[in-house]
């Protein structure tokens, strides 16, 4: 990022121009000044997203408005590809892994069993598996500044995470201590995190044959590309060539990641749970991401990566009335958000809840089933799934409040899916309408309005 904003934006013409001037024009010439510089068109759509950052930034402090959302159609680049991911097939995960060196196969397994970034595996210690919970502990990345400076960071949003450990994976990590000893390492630690330390010691999993720590640059270009060709998936490289690949961006360690979330979303895993496993921001990025993997594919669950590669719960007893439970207290942590349209009729809400190790739960809210989420809260810790519901109860009730908006309707389905849900999922079924129409709306309603 730091390279991008000082190359492609501090050293332009639009560097050198007062934020609050810059316009449509402004942007559309520094565009045509980045393709001049034969930047492809999704290198032109991150920078583009950097610069808005900054604008962000500046926004009521600087300047008065973010030009970057203030533009007209066509003016913001698009690399053309959409937003979908592309995901690897059985047979294409298969055979890359039969032709990566036996020494960084595992750095292909994390990323499809667990959805680690490539700086994370770099990153991960055999002392962040957790055996008893059966988790991996994602608490670090490794980084290298210009490629040049390695240091260690809190994964991406500094936040740490935990991912559900499935068998499967966890026979891969003990076959790979079996033949590769960890190496103990000491690196500058840069953000927040390691309780304030400016240094961190850490055992990695995954180093060099000659006991460095791996270097992206150098591994993607001189094992990652070769494996591809070995798997017939680019074309070989000329002899007597340092460069020279085959382009490749959606063929590497990210196409991981879509594969993990492909199998966890059509094997049925809420957006909550993928999302927090995945280490995203929200699940609204999940959802834009990966919506179209969501057809369900029958088997769930923490094995399900295992399944693909080669069940039904218990169902427990639910609250009938959500008024009778106490919630969970809760913060907000992403504010609900209801379309403008939508406010003069009534709306249907959906609430689901996830937990993972122990953790809180993150309750969302959608206002369509399959739809994106409009707001989000993290309740208290606690492991009664009806609790999470009624706080997503009385979350939205205090919203109905400040919005002229009544619950009309509150219906609890942890027990009434097709498919029952595990212990660490919640789901609940609201009717939010108007203050001045419930009168007019009550009597019409079926004794059942939610159940279609």
């Amino acid at each position: 990022m730091k390279s991008k904003v000082f190359n492609h934006i501090v050293a332009t013409q639009l560097g050198r121009t007062p934020m609050n001037v810059i316009d449509d024009g402004h942007l559309v010439e520094w565009k045509r000044e980045l393709k001049g510089r034969g930047l492809a068109p999704a290198t032109i759509e991150v920078i583009w997203n950097h610069l808005s950052s900054i604008f962000k930034a500046a926004t009521g402090k600087r300047i008065a408005k973010n030009p970057c959302l203030q533009v007209d159609r066509g003016v913001r680049p698009s690399a053309g590809r959409g937003s979908k991911a592309r995901a690897w097939t059985r047979e294409e995960a298969h055979s890359i892994r039969r032709a990566t060196p036996e020494r960084y196969r595992i750095i292909a397994d994390l990323g499809m069993h667990a959805g680690q970034r490539q700086a994370e595996t770099f990153g991960f210690s055999p002392d962040d598996i957790d055996r008893e919970l059966m988790v991996l502990h994602v608490r670090r990345q490794l980084l290298w500044e210009n490629g040049l400076v390695p240091f260690f960071k809190l994964p991406k949003g500094d936040k740490e995470r935990d991912i559900p450990l499935s068998p499967g994976l966890l026979k891969l990590l003990d076959a790979y201590a079996d033949g590769f000893a960890p190496k103990a390492v000491t690196l500058p630690w840069e953000g927040p995190g390691n309780d304030g330390k400016d240094k961190a010691t850490v055992r990695l999993l995954v180093v060099t044959d000659l006991g460095n720590r791996l270097n992206p640059s150098t591994f993607n270009s001189r094992t990652v590309k070769p494996t591809l060709a070995r798997a017939g998936l680019i074309a070989p490289k000329e002899k007597g060539k340092v460069w020279g690949w085959e382009a490749s961006r959606e063929m590497m360690h990210h196409r991981w990641r879509h594969t993990y979330a492909s199998v966890q979303l059509g094997a049925g895993e809420d957006v909550i749970s993928v999302s927090h496993w995945m280490g995203h921001a929200s699940p609204d990025i999940t959802l834009k991401t990966y919506a179209h993997f969501m057809p369900d594919c029958g088997v769930r669950g923490r094995t399900a990566v295992d399944n693909w590669l080669e069940s039904g719960a218990t169902p427990r007893p639910a609250a009938a009335d959500l008024r009778a439970v106490e919630p969970y207290a809760f913060t907000e942590t992403m504010p609900l958000s209801l379309p403008g349209e939508r406010l003069k009729d009534p709306v249907e809400t959906y609430v689901q809840g996830a937990r993972y190790a122990g953790g809180p739960w993150t309750v969302g809210a959608v206002f369509e089933a399959g739809g994106p989420i409009r707001g989000e809260i993290r309740t208290d810790l606690g492991d009664d799934p009806d609790r999470a519901v009624a706080a997503g109860l009385a979350w939205l009730k205090e919203y109905c409040a400040a919005e002229g908006l009544a619950l009309v309707k509150a219906e609890n389905l942890n027990t009434q899916v097709a498919e029952p849900l595990r212990p660490y999922q919640a789901l609940g079924r609201f009717l939010l309408a108007p203050v001045e129409g419930v009168r007019d709306l009550q009597p019409k309603l079926p004794e059942n309005p939610l159940s279609a």
